[in-house]
């Protein structure tokens, strides 16, 4: 019985315990798999990261993208808050001592300054000291602080220049030229810590603060010469800077500075020497960004193009302003000529279009100048026309892309623009062969030409949003019926209905002819357009004519066009009834 009773409880025991073990396996097992999958996954990312020819997530053997880890988008560092909530735990007595002595220090000041302790001399140098002090702290915070060392550096600098602003305002210290100098100083010494450091942020403050200084010295102190003079040393710095950084928006700060101190000193009495910095500042931008578009071939060059564009305008202003009359279009041309020749070899080189367009546009603005400068009226509306069309035959002799050419058919906007005011002119009464004639013939057929062109140039099955032939081709129609209405209005020998008349027979036989064809060609641009050339001649003959004619040349009109609509159905339809009968 007692055997019986040991063996079962042995039995059970035994069970119990191997039950045991292998759950514990089992467990080991399921650990280890879980460890052996997360070292794979920690190496598989280790080695993803390490990659740099694969995209993120991939390996380089061609593996599908491994899911983010969880802890990829969190924060590997503490945040800004809590890096300034550990600096103020650390040493946090020494530095509220050193609050509340600075707050003692500068009530100790204020108190001094009142009753006349310290004099104009000691609070002058005060500040100064002052400034030093924190340009120097600034200069050794940023060997392991460069953002902290930046603030220190822009407040020293900014101290500085209201010193001696106060010196100059207040107490007469310093001559104009002595305080600019002492400002400049300062600056420089910031735009220096900034390259040294590859503070882009540090530069841009420290341009702005040397651009300022001027301002804190009492301009009217300076000749024009002294402030131009520092103007070009500022702006030879930024490109200095600009050409070891590689940041160029410098180049683009130093010119909206140098615009807007240029304002005020158009109609001075030395605006002549003047004129020779701006010729110096614009062929500095203009070195500057033809090295830049060379060397910065896969970067964006937003601020060359602003630079380039607003250089141009600068130009122009200051040849209008300050140039002799007998010189300025010459002038124009010749800077024309270099803008263009140096956008061209850009081109050349890089294939970049953006530099090309935007100084072919300063040369354009430059010749339009040089030819309003001496031309008026007619004769510009007319110099406009063919400079337009030349400008368009020559750039497709150098480039050789009419993708390129079809954007300088834009430059026929402004001739037509100025063609309006031939359309109203005082000469259509005296005849028609006047000088608004040929402004409008010519803008005609320098349109048409170009739309010819460009609808000759077009590749076989090429679906343009905007075609530009079709388009232009259209306007110069447009003006060759404005040119027939006028003249024909303007024959003495014809009394005004009866002009009005042939006008109309004039527009509505090329209807008729241009929507025949399109029908007969299956040609539905001529459909439209000889369809809408109806539209217009039969609009105006119910809505305008049918009140101002007289009865006789109003009946006789509308017989006409009538009978001449009519017809049509006598027109086209030989050939098509051929083509149906060749097709049975």
């Amino acid at each position: 019985m007692d055997n019986n009773f040991e063996d079962k409880t042995t039995e059970i025991l035994n069970s119990r315990i191997n039950a045991i073990q292998s759950k514990l396996e089992e467990h080991e097992r399921k650990i280890n798999l879980l460890l052996e999958e997360k070292t794979e996954k920690f190496s598989n990312n280790a080695w993803v990261k390490g990659a740099t020819t694969t995209p993120s997530g991939a390996s380089s053997l061609g593996e599908a993208p491994l899911p983010p880890s969880p802890t990829d988008n969190q924060k590997t560092g503490p945040s800004g808050f809590e890096r300034f909530a550990n600096w103020l735990k650390e040493d946090w007595l020494i530095k509220l001592g050193a609050l509340i002595l600075l707050i003692g220090l500068g009530w100790l000041v204020s108190y001094a300054f009142l009753n006349n302790w310290i004099g104009p001399m000691g609070r002058i140098s005060m500040g100064i000291i002052l400034g030093v002090a924190l340009l120097t702290f600034g200069w050794w915070r940023m060997n392991e602080y460069k953002h902290q060392g930046g603030i220190f550096l822009v407040v020293g600098s900014t101290a500085i220049l209201l010193t001696i602003f106060a010196a100059r305002e207040i107490y007469g210290f310093f001559t104009p030229t002595t305080a600019l100098i002492m400002m400049f100083l300062s600056t420089a010494f910031v735009a220096l810590n900034s390259v040294k450091h590859d503070s882009r942020s540090l530069a841009i403050s420290s341009l702005l603060l040397a651009g300022i200084a001027p301002l804190l010295t009492n301009p009217t102190g300076l000749t024009d010469i002294a402030w131009f003079s520092y103007l070009f040393v500022i702006t030879a710095g930024a490109i200095w800077v600009v050409s070891l950084t590689g940041w160029r928006i410098l180049t683009s700060f130093s010119l909206i500075m140098i615009a807007l101190y240029s304002t005020p000193h158009f109609s001075c009495s030395l605006n002549e020497i003047v004129l020779l910095f701006a010729y110096a500042f614009v062929g500095m931008f203009f070195i500057v960004n033809m090295l830049g578009f060379l060397k910065l071939k896969a970067k964006t060059i937003g601020p060359d193009l602003f630079t380039a564009a607003g250089s141009g305008l600068f130009l122009i202003a200051w040849i209008l302003a300050a140039a002799q009359d007998e010189w300025k279009s010459l002038i124009m041309v010749v800077w024309a000529l270099v803008f263009s020749v140096g956008a061209f070899m850009v081109f050349k080189i890089t294939q970049r279009k953006g530099p090309f367009f935007v100084y072919l546009a300063v040369s354009l603005g430059l010749l339009a100048a040089a030819t309003a400068a001496e031309l008026q009226g007619a004769a510009l509306t007319i110099a406009y026309t063919i400079e337009s069309g030349l400008v368009s035959i020559l750039a497709y002799q150098v480039l050789r892309n009419v993708d390129i050419v079809k954007k300088t058919a834009l430059l026929l906007i402004g001739p037509i623009l100025l063609s309006f005011q031939s359309m109203d002119a005082y000469s259509w009464r005296e005849g028609v062969f006047n000088e608004d004639f040929f402004v409008l013939l010519i803008l005609a057929v320098t349109l048409l030409a170009s739309g010819f062109f460009f609808l000759g140039e077009k590749k076989e099955g090429e679906k343009d949003s905007i075609n530009i032939g079709a388009i232009l081709f259209t306007i110069g129609t447009i003006f060759i019926y404005i040119l027939i209405w006028l003249s024909t209005h303007a024959l003495s020998f014809i009394e005004n209905d009866t002009a009005t008349t042939v006008s109309l027979f004039i527009f509505t036989v090329i209807g008729i002819g241009t929507y025949i064809k399109g029908k007969t060609n299956d040609v539905k641009s001529f459909r439209i357009y000889g369809g809408l050339l109806l539209f217009f001649v039969v609009g105006r003959l119910l809505l305008v004519d049918v009140w101002h004619m007289g009865l006789g040349e109003r009946i006789f009109t509308f017989l006409l066009i009538g009978a001449l609509l009519m017809s049509t159905a006598f027109l086209g339809r030989k050939k098509k009834e051929q083509i149906n009968l060749n097709n049975n």
